[in-house]
């Protein structure tokens, strides 16, 4: 199959290496962040040590975790064995670099996240890139210069920038997905604007399915879900001619499965068991566990009475994600506060508590760029649309689920980008084929640029003030023996598996 130029705008777009400056700021930049010499803050971040601590135990011979190290973020047993609850993914950098890495003095975490976020912005710079580089072309200067505004809004106004702001633990597994995704979005870029062949997704695509599954189960079903609507398109089209790849790409699949449900059988003893429960039963979740959180608190009795997750949040849930005021003064504060009472009163009755973690920060201020690229997307045509259908019916899949949980938080709003970026390509390709025709208008022109503009200050704003899950600045990165002894006492645990549950940590204790 060849792309017309009709679609691709040019037959020798310009090439991405021409942005190779851009590309190392970037990467520069968010080297700076992760690492904190940009942005100093008091304390630490939470469980930046926890995948660290878990590649040691995996060499040992242990899944589980000492609890002075999973602390309440662990899903523990009844006898008090705790382990993490996300699969081997954000090992992988560990398993790279970890027999080198000097444990004892750096966490490997920030590298880690740097790399899947550079990964992730590299190939959206990329998708968009070919997206849109055939049409801009045929601007010259102009057009290289309206490129190189897209490549910074891709560095500084999307997903990447906002994970390296911090190295807890609960960016790690999200930075993985979202590199999963990009590429995945890449993939399906060079089959729409590109060259590409369809059979050649099968198993680039199948295994970052595989990939995500052991890093973000809910991001990694729609990729799943849009694998195999392609595979069964290359099976519509001609069985026997790929039939080889198909088994293949099932494979990589079905292997990437049977280990998440592996894994999971090993650690919660049930292959469906994917995490800790909040009530009574052979898991619980650490804060449950140790008595920081009742068994019938809001959000365990909102679990147990309308699921983790649950269509009718969907209306609620995407409101906020989508229109949230950024609490940045204390009279945006009290605005936004009663713009959540609003949106509850009116949209969850009867769904019990809907988590809202700060900060606080709409998409349509966050990227809206991105949001006026995706609201644009019609403008691209059909052909361009039953190219992407596969990939957009994924990324419905994804954002449904990850507005159909229980909590709201800015890093979930990651988990929502492949839908929008998926959008905004189509967007983005049909505004620089006007561009390109010279059709573009004042309007237009005026309402990119103060879109670039807000979304690049809002994030840069939200990545200044991003101060979650930072532990104070007295704290330690594990529990001490006394405090964990403290709270084994309470559950009356012997001294013998006081000293079992409250062993220590292998790096920094």
């Amino acid at each position: 199959m060849t792309i017309s130029s009709e679609i691709t705008g040019s037959a020798n777009p310009m090439p991405l290496r021409k942005s190779w400056d851009l590309i190392a700021i970037g990467m520069v930049l968010y080297a700076l962040l992760a690492t904190g010499l940009l942005k100093s803050v008091d304390g630490f971040p939470l469980g930046q040590n926890l995948y660290d601590e878990y590649f040691l135990a995996l060499l040992d011979g242990r899944m589980d975790l000492p609890a002075r190290v999973a602390q309440f973020e662990g899903h523990y047993t009844p006898d008090g064995i705790a382990y993490l609850y996300h699969g081997v993914g954000p090992l992988i950098p560990r398993f790279v670099f970890g027999w080198i890495w000097p444990f004892e003095t750096y966490s490997l975490a920030p590298l880690a996240i740097w790399l899947w976020s550079c990964l992730g912005t590299l190939g959206l710079h990329a998708a968009f890139h070919k997206a849109t580089s055939g049409a801009l072309e045929q601007l010259g200067s102009r057009g290289l210069t309206l490129s190189r505004m897209l490549g910074i809004a891709i560095w500084f106004g999307s997903p990447g920038f906002l994970l390296c702001a911090s190295t807890s633990f609960y960016h790690e597994p999200i930075a993985l997905a979202f590199a999963a995704t990009s590429l995945f979005i890449l993939i399906w870029a060079n089959v729409a604007f590109g060259e590409w062949p369809l059979w050649k997704t099968a198993l680039p695509c199948a295994a970052l399915a595989a990939l995500a599954l052991h890093a973000r189960p809910n991001v990694a079903i729609g990729l799943y879900f849009a694998t195999i609507l392609s595979l069964g398109l290359l099976a519509w089209m001609s069985l026997r001619m790929h039939i080889l790849r198909i088994v293949i790409a099932l494979a990589i699949m079905g292997a990437g499965g049977a280990g998440y449900l592996g894994l999971n059988a090993a650690r919660f003893g049930s292959p469906t068991e994917t995490h800790g429960s909040f009530s009574q039963s052979d898991v619980q979740y650490g804060f449950v566990y140790w008595g920081a959180e009742d068994t019938d608190s809001e959000r365990a009795q909102a679990f147990k009475d309308h699921g983790k997750f649950n269509i009718k949040r969907i209306p609620h849930n995407a409101t906020i994600y989508l229109f949230d005021i950024p609490a940045v003064t204390g009279q945006l504060q009290a605005v936004s506060k009663a713009f959540h009472a609003s949106v509850r009163s009116t949209l969850a009755q009867n769904l019990g508590f809907i988590r809202v973690e700060s900060p606080y920060v709409g998409m349509v201020f966050l990227w809206p760029l991105w949001i006026l690229f995706a609201v644009s997307a019609p403008a691209a045509g059909g052909q361009v649309w039953r190219r992407m259908a596969i990939p957009l019916a994924g990324g419905f899949a994804i954002a449904g689920l990850t507005l159909a949980y229980g909590t709201i938080t800015l890093r979930y709003r990651v988990d929502l980008w492949p839908l929008l970026a998926l959008l905004a390509l189509l967007g983005a390709s049909a505004i620089a084929k006007l561009f390109a025709q010279g059709k573009s208008g004042v309007f237009l022109k005026g309402a990119l640029i103060a879109a670039f503009l807000i979304g690049i200050a809002v994030s840069a704003s939200t990545v200044a003030q991003l101060r979650g899950f930072q532990m104070a600045p007295q704290s330690k990165p594990f529990w001490s023996m006394e405090e964990c002894r403290h709270l084994t006492g309470q559950k009356d645990f012997s001294d013998a598996d006081t000293e079992r549950i409250c062993r220590p940590p292998r790096i920094g204790h």
